[in-house]
């Protein structure tokens, strides 16, 4: 194996063991909304997934069939935080939000 290879081998063995703390279901009333009307979930997913990744993982952990699927990143932002009289500076991380429809039987 190469180089490149075996780095991917290890970044993927990474990612399983840590995918459970990432992705997340998003749980508001706008959400919830979409849910009922027409049965569309969200959910937060690391940026490095593509959209035949979340697939393949929510037919895995979920058993879903899914219709449709969209997804939108979210860039950086930056965070001013006051305690104390005193301003604190920092960024939110890029996230990847999912939408998908769900197919039931």
């Amino acid at each position: 194996m190469s180089e490149n290879k075996k780095k991917l081998f290890f970044y993927k063995e990474y990612i399983k063991k840590n995918l459970s703390k990432k992705i997340k279901p998003i749980i508001t009333e706008k959400a919830i909304y979409c849910n009922i009307s027409n049965n569309y979930y969200t959910f937060l997913f690391p940026i490095y997934f593509n959209k035949k990744d979340i697939s393949k993982y929510l037919n895995r952990v979920y058993r879903i069939n899914i219709t449709k699927l969209h997804t939108n990143i979210y860039y950086k932002k930056k965070i001013n935080k006051r305690i104390l009289k005193k301003t604190f500076a920092g960024k939110k991380q890029k996230f990847k939000k999912a939408f998908f429809q769900v197919k039931y039987f």
